[in-house]
């Protein structure tokens, strides 16, 4: 999947050779938008450098693009360090998320069946 262009506020994008116009939002460096259902996170460069992934103290990121396949907290649910918190599936591999530490689910980013792009947050502590 490729973003070609944006004009106004719809994108276009290319899936398997077939160009798509969909609406879109920025948030910050990312293009998030809807096809087929599915969200979408795109990391895109800012003007003049190159892309960046934030780190957050109080975050856990998609260590790659992936699909969410099982969220296993809620926000308010408390966990200690090791718990499963994600399963995500990437690779033809599952990777499980686990909570650097314990804690409180502040919250939760992402829903099962939702395809993820590396540096997204998926769950933050308290």
């Amino acid at each position: 999947m490729k973003i070609r262009s944006i004009n106004g506020n719809e994108a276009e994008i290319e899936i398997d050779g077939r160009k798509h116009f969909v609406p879109f939002v920025i948030l910050g460096t990312k293009v998030q938008f809807a096809y087929d259902g599915e969200i979408y996170t795109v990391d895109v460069p800012e003007r003049g450098g190159r892309a960046r992934t934030k780190h957050h103290d109080h975050s856990l990121e998609a260590p790659m693009p992936g699909l969410v396949l099982k969220v296993l907290v809620e926000p308010g649910s408390e966990v200690e360090k090791g718990a499963q918190l994600v399963i995500l599936e990437a690779m033809k591999m599952e990777h499980a998320i686990v909570a650097p530490r314990n804690g409180v689910i502040a919250a939760v980013n992402c829903r099962e069946g939702e395809m993820v792009q590396a540096g997204v947050d998926l769950v933050t502590m308290q």
